[in-house]
């Protein structure tokens, strides 16, 4: 089992990692959308434990 300091340790090792990763999907996610507006498809969001739609022209009015 891991000692409080050891975990902490972990923890401040994995962070950059983490932030390239939020960097990422939020990269990805702007990618989606500006596809899904070009094509006039949905991009499938889960949020609160709700999975729903958004459509491009519903994208701008909820931002």
């Amino acid at each position: 089992m891991m000692s409080s300091d050891e975990k902490e340790t972990n923890i401040k090792q994995r962070t950059p990692d983490l932030i390239n990763a939020e960097i990422a999907m939020k990269r990805a996610a702007i990618k989606a959308r500006e596809i899904a507006q070009k094509t006039g498809t949905a991009v499938v969001i889960s949020e609160d434990e709700i999975i729903r739609e958004e459509y491009p022209d519903q994208a701008s009015s909820n931002r």
